[in-house]
This record gives C-alpha cells, structure tokens and sequence, in this order.
C-alpha cells in the first residue's frame, strides 16, 4: 500500500465539538484506548472517535468484507455469515459501504449482537446516505469509531487508512466478495501482516467481482469459508469460551449485584447504581469498569450502562 498522509493530534476545540455531539474521544495513553488490537499497527491513529462502544478486550472480533457492487449471492452471503457468528457472540467488524459491507452490518442487528462500523469520515457526515437509518442502529447495538474528527468529509485515500483499523480491530478477515483491485484485499493483507486469520468465500469463476477471493484462496494467503462454522473454527475454542462466558452473569459478588441492577434497554447512570444496589460510588465505579471489560456491561456515552 502506497505511503498516505498521516493523520495529525485532535485538537481541543475538535474534541469538544466531538463529546458536544455524544462522541467519545480516546487518545493513545488513555484507558479506553485498544492497545492489544493495535499492537503492530504501523501508523496508528493518533485518537479514535467513537460512538456507542467499542469491542470489549477480549470479545472475539471477525471483519467482514466486500466490494460495494455485490451481487445477490454476495449481499446474501455476508448478511447470513454475520447473522451466524453475532449469534455466537462474535462482534462483527467492517466498514460501513454499500454491497458486502451493509449487508454485514445488518446481519449481525438481525441477530441482535454486536457490531462496529469503521467510517472514512466524521461521525457526523452522513455518508453513504443510504445508511443514515443503519449507522443509528448500529450506534445503539455496537459502535462507530473513525479516526476522523468531526465535520471531515470522506475522501479517497481515508479508505486505505480506514481498512487498516478495520483489520487492526478483527481476530479474523472473510473476504465474501471482491474483484482483483479492491480495498477488501487490502484489508486482507494488512491483517495477514498482523498474523491475523484470513479466510475467503468462492463464487461464481465467471464474475470479475469473485477474482480476488479466487486469487486469495490459490495463492494460500486465505482459507476456504463456505459458512460460520469455518470461521469459528479459526478463532479457536478459547475465544468462542470467552464470549460466550460474556453472556453469562457473573457468578457472585458486587459485580453481579450491579449486573442485576442495569437494565438490557434503559441505561442506568452510575449514581442511579448506587441508589438502587446501595453500594458506594468507588464500588460501582470498579464494579462497572470490570463489567465493562468482560463485556457483561456497555457504556452508553453521557447516559449511564446498560446490561449485555
């Protein structure tokens, strides 16, 4: 990948201007920030935006993506792909586009798990315009994190920059549709360069937006997909154990105390907490940020927790 403009420090008045608009704002020394995901990373941004919430530490994370001219068979098969492996309590990752991209995002809402979109923009800029109504909905079932402060307009080469996140955040990259030039490639190979599993979906020999799934797959740099189960195979026991362990409450103390006390829908601040369970306010605090990690609890931005 050709080298591309780097991305300067936020400033103070872009920061603000986020958090005014319900944005989080995560610097590289704070504690929100994803060390162990970027680890490797060359160039990493030097702050993330984020609205809703990013994937807990140790939830298993699977990029899912394709070329934005997808035929049916290519927007069927990333749609049910991510409905199946959400339903698992993988955390599905992927851009935001049309085509594959879409179609992923909405698979893993069908399935009401979890998923982060990546946008080469401002979390403000609504772009595609056809996902207006997809990035509220995935703002409230996941997150949308861009390394873009508000008010940035897409332009080409956030793309390339955006793919690298894209990769950064996932365990595992399916590639389920893409010609021979695309940014899904490209997001493949940033992960394999990060040891990271990639896996490719076969199609129609005939379609030119099949060839770079074909070519991955001779080449050796993929492994074959024909479903979920491929993928999950690929991640491996231990992660699957850890999210499915996520959606289980805990097992005894304050913690689950405060596990029982927020509610799926509604979110809870954390002075609320402290009346409803009588705990004192250090206590929630550490009981939340444990929570939190295990990915039993989701911060809502400005409003409080809700319950995973």
């Amino acid at each position: 990948m050709r080298r591309l403009p780097r991305m300067r420090k936020p400033t103070k008045a872009q920061c603000a201007r986020a958090q005014s608009l319900g944005q989080q704002v995560i610097g590289r020394d704070a504690a929100g920030w994803p060390a162990a995901r970027f680890a490797g990373l060359p160039d990493p941004p030097p702050a993330l935006f984020v609205r809703g919430a990013l994937p807990p530490r140790q939830a298993p994370c699977v990029a899912v993506v394709g070329t934005r001219e997808a035929t049916p068979y290519g927007l069927r098969a990333a749609r049910e792909l991510a409905e199946h492996l959400a339903a698992s309590g993988v955390w599905v990752i992927s851009g935001l586009a049309l085509g594959v991209d879409g179609a992923a995002h909405e698979g893993a809402l069908a399935a009401d798990g979890s998923t982060l979109a990546v946008t080469g923009c401002g979390l403000d800029i609504d772009y595609p315009l056809a996902h207006v109504d997809l990035r509220e909905r995935i703002a409230g079932a996941g997150g949308l994190v861009s390394e873009h402060p508000p008010g940035v307009e897409p332009r080409a080469w956030h793309f390339p920059r955006r793919n690298r996140i894209v990769a950064a955040f996932s365990d595992a990259v399916v590639v389920v549709e893409a010609p021979a030039r695309s940014g899904a490639l490209i997001t493949a190979r940033l992960a394999l360069d990060l040891g990271r599993e990639i896996l490719a979906m076969p199609g129609n020999v005939t379609r030119a937006t099949h060839a770079g799934c074909h070519r991955l797959l001779k080449q050796g740099a993929a492994a074959l997909c024909e479903g979920a189960d491929d993928v999950l195979a690929a991640l491996g026991r231990d992660a699957l154990a850890k999210a499915v362990a996520a959606r289980r409450p805990p097992e005894g103390g304050i913690e689950a105390t405060l596990w029982r006390a927020l509610d799926p829908d509604e979110p809870t601040a954390a002075n609320a907490l402290c009346v409803r369970t009588g705990l004192d306010a250090s206590e929630v605090a550490a009981a939340l940020a444990s929570l939190e990690i295990d990915g039993r609890a989701l911060r809502v931005p400005g409003l409080g927790f809700v319950r995973t």
